[in-house]
């Protein structure tokens, strides 16, 4: 008989206040996926790239990333490991809300230390980017939502990735706005032209601390 103590279901275990980053070489991973999916979507679907909604090409984003071949491999370059990529579910906030929906979840294979696989993961916001309206939007309604955790809030690093229509570059367009707001630390810009790494302390959270940031640009080129 096994006589070891064992935590009744009625008691809550106790809460992580943070998970484990995702590796370099699995983001790095993701970013190769993510323009290979944005090429694909950009020869499938062109028009959608050019007037749809983000509703409408996120949703082609993931159709593509989940996509597998004939010989049953997965398409995506870097993802053969990976789990599905998730659309629109719902997450628990910082404050303990259950509304919030990241657009692109990942999730590559657990690394040591994961408590739990719904709160871990390489959590993905997208938005359009076409003028300087958008570009507010991206960083009030994009960054914002990951600094005050209502996205990956046990996470150490997000992604934030950009449909642009209108040639602007992450580095050049965000850093007027992130110098003095949304509580950057640093904004740096990446030997890719397409990304900018970004820092932030997270008010939102338990533990306060700093939020990795990076943002991902894709070019329409059809």
């Amino acid at each position: 008989m096994d006589n070891r103590r064992h935590r009744p279901l009625s008691v809550q275990l106790p809460r992580a206040w943070s998970e484990p980053d995702v590796s370099s070489a699995h983001k790095h991973a993701i970013e190769r996926a993510l323009r290979w999916a944005w090429s694909e979507v950009c020869h499938r679907w062109p028009q959608i790239v050019k007037t749809g909604t983000e509703e409408a090409i996120t949703s082609k984003m993931q159709l593509i990333l989940n996509l597998h071949a004939t010989d049953h491999r997965r398409c995506a370059p870097g993802l053969r490991s990976f789990e599905t990529v998730n659309r629109g579910a719902k997450v628990v906030t910082a404050d303990g809300r259950i509304e919030k929906m990241p657009d692109l979840v990942f999730r590559p294979p657990v690394s040591r230390g994961v408590r739990n696989r719904s709160e871990w993961g390489y959590f993905v916001e997208c938005k359009i980017i076409d003028g300087s309206v958008t570009i507010r939007l991206y960083c009030k309604e994009g960054v914002t939502r990951f600094v005050n955790g209502e996205y990956c809030a046990r996470m150490p690093s997000g992604g934030m990735l950009a449909y642009v229509r209108d040639a602007s570059t992450p580095y050049m367009s965000l850093q007027p706005h992130l110098e003095m707001a949304f509580e950057t630390q640093s904004h740096i810009s990446r030997e890719e032209t397409d990304m900018s790494d970004s820092l932030h302390s997270r008010r939102g959270c338990r533990d306060s601390r700093s939020l990795r940031l990076a943002s991902r640009s894709s070019f329409p080129h059809c």
